[in-house]
């Protein structure tokens, strides 16, 4: 969302700076993360975006996964961009991948699904992680600059495994 603002020249220079700092900043966490015993499966999120790569790792563990959206953190101005219509078209292209992996809310807005299919540069990790390690996922995230937000919680197993969003 933000370099498709800045495509348009719809980014300011705030914007702009944050926008670097997200995607160039290193998941440098990462190898720590990895040797923690609780630590159970992880991936960057990129360019098929948090649902996406959420879905990839339901399917992956054969588990369903539930994301509380309330708990995932933007970039801050990104929501206004998107409302601006500054999204890609990959998102869309994402959603028509992928969607019918996803159960949405009944009232779940297009825009919040947007944001939910924006493809990233550099995103975030995604971690899935044993509720006894998270102090210790939280700690490693904070040696390197980073916050761990938890935004979700791994269910069942399931032989066709979901991501559910919770709004």
């Amino acid at each position: 969302i933000l370099s498709a603002a800045l495509k348009k020249g719809a980014l300011d220079a705030a914007a702009y700076s944050r926008m670097i700092a997200v995607t160039t900043h290193p998941n440098t966490a990462g190898p720590d993360l990895a040797a923690l015993a609780g630590v159970h499966a992880m991936t960057d999120v990129t360019g098929f975006g948090l649902g996406g790569h959420a879905l990839e790792m339901a399917r992956g563990s054969g588990c369903d996964i539930t994301l509380d959206w309330g708990a995932v953190p933007l970039i801050e101005g990104v929501a206004g961009l998107a409302a601006a219509g500054h999204v890609t078209g990959a998102s869309a292209r994402n959603w028509e991948s992928y969607g019918a992996g996803i159960t949405l809310p009944a009232a779940f807005p297009d825009l919040a699904r947007a944001l939910l299919c924006d493809p990233q540069t550099s995103g975030g990790l995604l971690v899935s992680v044993r509720p006894d390690t998270l102090a210790d996922a939280q700690a490693a995230f904070a040696a390197h600059g980073l916050s761990g937000t938890v935004i979700g919680t791994v269910g069942a197993r399931n032989p066709a495994p979901r991501l559910h969003i919770d709004a």
